[in-house]
């Protein structure tokens, strides 16, 4: 029989825990990273009503958008402070711009990735059989109530997961909401 006098792991032992430990904190990092991107998912869609509903406010008090900016929401302090940078509005991908008319608005996300894209492009506006939402255009596509029942259905409001499969991209994605 042969004694074993050294105490301590092998080189193997420790090769195997060091292995286990490594798979541990990969598969937690990217529990992590899909949790972070979910959560900037949900607050995209909660900060493009968020400001929906600000202008809609906006609207009671002139009577039209031609006074809604980036500049008037700042300075008036209508928003969340987590969705000011300075002297611009943003976005958890990127920033956000108002484009005011007189009797519409507009609001432009840029900077999103895809499954962003596709939450925003499927997201319900119609509340009590109406919208206040005219068009969605998306890297440069522009979707439109049908208003005639002969409107080509691929440039049709609401969208579908196919109609966003062909217009968002892998990231960098550009949507602007027009509003009335």
């Amino acid at each position: 029989m042969i004694k074993r006098t050294d105490s301590g792991y092998t080189f193997v032992e420790v090769i195997g825990v060091l292995g286990i430990i490594g798979m541990i904190a990969v598969s937690s990092s990217m529990l992590a990273s899909s949790v972070i991107d979910r959560y900037r998912k949900n607050q995209v869609q909660d900060e493009i009503q968020t400001l929906q509903k600000i202008i809609s406010q906006r609207y009671v008090a002139d009577g039209n958008f031609s006074k809604v900016s980036d500049a008037t929401l700042i300075s008036e302090e209508l928003l969340p402070r987590y969705m000011i940078n300075g002297n611009k509005i943003v976005q958890p991908y990127g920033e956000v711009e108002i484009i005011s008319g007189n009797l519409t608005y507009g609001v432009k996300f840029d900077g999103l990735p895809m499954a962003s894209c596709v939450a925003l492009g499927t997201m319900n506006w119609v509340y009590t059989d109406s919208s206040d939402l005219i068009s969605i255009t998306i890297n440069g596509k522009k979707f439109e109530w049908p208003i005639k029942s002969k409107q080509d259905a691929d440039n049709a409001l609401p969208l579908s997961t196919q109609q966003l499969g062909k217009v968002c991209e892998r990231d960098g994605n550009e949507i602007t909401w027009e509003f009335q």
